[in-house]
C-alpha cells in the first residue's frame, strides 16, 4: 500500500461527457425562396419549434448493476429508515449505526453520477461500520424509496440530505466526516460554505475525486484525496490539487493513489469489473480502503479539534 501524502499513480474507467452538435435543418437559408413561398416559410420556421423532448433531454439509463443488500447483520446495531424533503420531493436514506455505545462518528456519502440508490454504498457501510463509524446513505431522487423523478436537483438533494444526516439521534457533530465520490466531489465544492453552516465537518474525504487546484480549494476542512493511478488528469487532480490545498490551508491535504484501480476505486488487476455480477461488492480497492479509514482515525486525534 502506498503511503498518504506521497504521489503515486491512478487508474480510471472515467466518465466522459461528449458535447455533441446537431445539424439543423431548419436553420439552413431560407433567402432563395421566392416571396410567393411565404406561407411555406412559416410552416417551416414552425416546424424548427423544439418539441418538449428536445428541451428537455433525458438521463441515459445505466446498465442493470446487481446491488446486493449490504451484509449488516452483526455490525449494525440500528439501520434506520431517515425521510427528508428537498425541493418539493421526498427523499428516503438510511442512517446505520455500529455496535456500541453513542453517540458515533458519521460518515455522510455524497454518490457519484448515475441514479443509483443507498445500496451502491452498501460496501462502504459494511467496511465503515466495522471500524465504528456511522454510515448515511440515500437514494437518489427516483431511485429506491425517493420520491420524483431523476435527472436534476442532485446537488439541492444531496445537501437536503446532509441536514436530515447531521440531525439524527446518536450522531456525534464533533466526528462528522463527508465521503464524496466522482461528481460528488463537484457537488460538494461548489457548496461547501452551504455544508458547513449546517455542520463544518472535521474531515472531507475525495474519492475518485474530479477537482483541480482551483475548486479544491473552496473546501475549508482537511482533506485526503484518494483516486486510481490509471486517471488520464492524474497530475491535476492528485499532487497538484493536493498541493494547491496544502498552500492554502497548511499540513491540510493527504493523497493516496490506487495502483491497479479503475475510477470508482475497486481493483481491476484481475481483469475489468462486471457491474452485473453481484460478486463486484467484494473487489473494492484494499489499498484505498485502508487509507480512508486511517485517515478518518486520524481526523479524531487531538491535532485535528473539533469543529462544532
Amino acid at each position: 500500500m502506498r503511503s498518504l501524502c506521497t504521489v503515486n499513480t491512478f487508474h480510471s474507467s472515467t466518465s466522459v461527457l461528449i458535447r455533441c452538435i446537431r445539424v439543423d435543418p431548419c436553420s439552413l437559408s431560407v433567402l432563395r425562396l421566392a416571396s410567393g413561398w411565404m406561407l411555406l416559410l412559416v410552416l417551416l420556421l414552425t416546424s424548427c419549434v423544439p418539441s418538449v423532448t428536445d428541451r428537455a433531454a433525458q438521463p441515459t439509463p445505466l446498465p442493470t448493476d446487481a446491488l446486493p443488500t449490504p451484509r449488516l447483520e452483526g455490525i449494525a446495531a440500528e439501520r434506520r429508515e431517515v425521510r427528508f424533503v428537498s425541493g418539493d420531493v421526498e427523499l428516503a436514506g438510511e442512517l446505520d449505526l455500529p455496535i456500541g455505545s453513542g453517540p458515533h462518528p458519521l460518515v455522510f456519502i455524497i454518490h457519484h453520477s448515475g441514479p443509483v440508490p443507498r445500496d451502491a454504498y452498501g460496501y462502504l457501510a459494511e467496511i465503515l461500520l466495522r471500524s465504528g463509524y456511522a454510515v448515511f446513505r440515500f437514494d437518489k431522487r427516483g431511485t429506491g424509496a425517493s420520491g420524483g423523478v431523476y435527472g436534476c436537483c442532485e446537488s439541492d438533494d444531496a445537501l437536503a440530505a446532509y441536514r436530515a444526516a447531521v440531525a439524527q439521534p446518536g450522531v456525534d457533530h464533533c466526528r462528522v466526516f463527508i465521503a464524496a465520490q466522482s461528481i460528488g466531489t463537484q457537488h460538494l465544492a461548489m457548496r461547501f460554505e452551504e455544508y458547513a453552516q449546517v455542520q463544518a465537518p472535521r474531515g472531507v474525504a475525495l474519492l475518485s475525486s474530479l477537482l483541480h487546484a482551483s475548486d479544491i480549494v473552496r473546501i475549508a476542512a482537511p482533506i485526503i484525496i484518494i483516486v486510481a493511478d490509471s486517471e488520464p488528469d492524474l497530475n491535476a487532480i492528485g499532487p497538484e490539487a493536493a498541493a494547491a490545498h496544502n498552500a492554502r490551508f497548511p499540513a491540510s491535504a493527504a493523497l493516496y493513489v490506487a495502483d491497479g484501480a479503475e475510477h470508482t476505486l475497486f481493483d481491476i488487476r484481475d481483469g475489468p469489473i462486471d457491474w452485473t455480477d453481484p460478486a463486484w461488492v467484494d473487489r473494492y480497492h484494499r489499498g484505498a480502503m485502508r487509507a480512508l479509514v486511517q485517515q478518518l482515525d486520524a481526523w479524531q486525534t487531538p491535532q485535528h479539534p473539533c469543529n462544532r
